[in-house]
């Protein structure tokens, strides 16, 4: 986790590595795709639907984010949705990062089952971390937000960047490490709010839903792995299958109402209802 004892490490490792990011970002935008300029997040959410398998779904457990995998030469990403929206954004675009410029490591990997598992949380994890924050918080806004938001003489430095988290939709600690980075405020200033409780200290004129979890459930590629595997699959085992994809949607579904978020909700689909 970063926290005070490690913020400034964190930001030096980011200075060292920033024209490296920027580079891939750039590379990025040169494909012409107008969504990377305009909607950098759809951009990442698109992208990674198009080329891998995408599982969204709510797990209980706060510090974890999500994975990426390769087996049987396919790409597959879990997003943890029951995290709240603005740590879910950062992740999209963390795994992104993995899965576009970590590919080759992957498939290499794949005999030996190597999985990614990651949490915004994770200061190991800074490369993709620090391609999450480039993408995702533009350094013109940053600035003009921030320094519109210095005039502000009621508000202490940890209320104005809680005032940010609403422009970009990213998590609190991201913002800070992120004008530390660009020298918008100083180590000493990041240090003394890094580990600020914000989450309790929410300001009433700014936007609570993006603290909470979308808690969203979308596993709709199994239809088209099913699919594909019918023929080589006699009727026992692919009804077992079924059934074994029946009792993990239910579980799904009773984590979720753990969470508070479905509750008495069954979904659109009810788990006994076929796959196809």
């Amino acid at each position: 986790m970063i926290h005070k004892g490690n913020i400034e490490k964190v930001i030096q490792f980011n200075q060292k590595y920033i024209t490296d990011i920027r580079s891939k970002i750039n590379m990025l935008k040169s494909t012409g795709d107008p969504l990377i300029a305009s909607k950098p997040l759809e951009y990442v959410k698109t992208y990674l639907n198009e080329h891998a398998y995408v599982l969204e779904y709510p797990i209980p457990n706060q510090e974890y984010g999500g994975l990426v995998f390769y087996y049987n030469k396919n790409f597959y990403i879990q997003i943890n949705t029951g995290q709240p929206k603005i740590y879910e954004n950062f992740m999209w675009a963390h795994e992104f990062y993995h899965f576009y410029f970590d590919k080759e490591m992957l498939r290499k990997k794949e005999g030996n089952q190597f999985v990614l598992i990651d949490s915004i949380f994770d200061e190991e994890e800074r490369l993709p971390n620090l391609f999450a924050g480039e993408l995702l918080m533009n350094d013109y806004i940053l600035e003009r937000k921030f320094n519109d938001l210095k005039k502000r003489e009621d508000l202490r430095l940890e209320e104005k960047i809680i005032h940010l988290i609403p422009v970009f939709e990213v998590p609190y600690k991201a913002i800070v490490i992120k004008l530390a980075q660009e020298q918008f405020i100083t180590i000493d200033e990041a240090k003394a709010i890094i580990d600020y409780n914000y989450r309790n200290r929410i300001l009433d004129d700014v936007d609570q839903t993006i603290f909470a979890a979308s808690n969203k459930i979308k596993i709709d590629h199994l239809n088209h792995l099913m699919t594909k595997a019918e023929g080589n699959l006699n009727p026992d085992d692919y009804q077992s299958i079924e059934d074994k994809f029946n009792q993990l949607y239910r579980s799904v579904l009773e984590w979720r109402n753990e969470m508070g978020g479905g509750e008495n909700s069954e979904g659109n689909r009810k788990p006994e209802d076929p796959i196809h």
